[in-house]
């Protein structure tokens, strides 16, 4: 009678709870396995925030807020990019040619980069013996 009647609402309850904590879960919400002593009242804890949470409405309250919804975007893309796969020995060859020919293009020969260099050298030189001597601020020009 009224005993089965209280268990089969009991197990409807648990039932429905584990429903609603598989929801959190998917919004990595967990049942704290012991209470912390700063939150002793606190039964979830939002892995994503790391924020504990009072109860399953404040659980669905927290899901909504704006902070929420940008780490578990973040985490997503954090996920995702973990899984790509790495690249292929054909696409590391394409990135290797983009690369050589925009160097080609782009870049200086090493006889030039060898040129600029003893122009900075020389610059360097004709400015420190320029500058010994005279007091900061004045004309270097003469």
């Amino acid at each position: 009678g009224e005993e089965a009647r209280l268990a089969a609402e009991e197990a409807e309850q648990q039932l429905g709870l584990r429903q609603v904590e598989e929801r959190l879960h998917r919004d990595h919400i967990h049942r704290v396995a012991k209470p912390s002593p700063e939150y002793p009242n606190y039964q979830y804890l939002c892995k994503v925030c790391s924020v504990h949470i009072e109860n399953v409405h404040g659980a669905y309250k927290h899901i909504k807020e704006k902070r929420h919804k940008k780490n578990m975007t973040e985490k997503q893309e954090e996920t995702e990019l973990r899984a790509l796969p790495a690249p292929s020995a054909g696409q590391l060859r394409a990135v290797d040619a983009a690369v050589m020919e925009t160097a080609r293009q782009q870049g200086i020969s090493e006889r030039d980069f060898e040129v600029r260099t003893s122009v900075v050298a020389r610059m360097e030189e004709v400015i420190k013996t320029r500058l010994s001597g005279r007091s900061p601020g004045c004309d270097i020009i003469s």
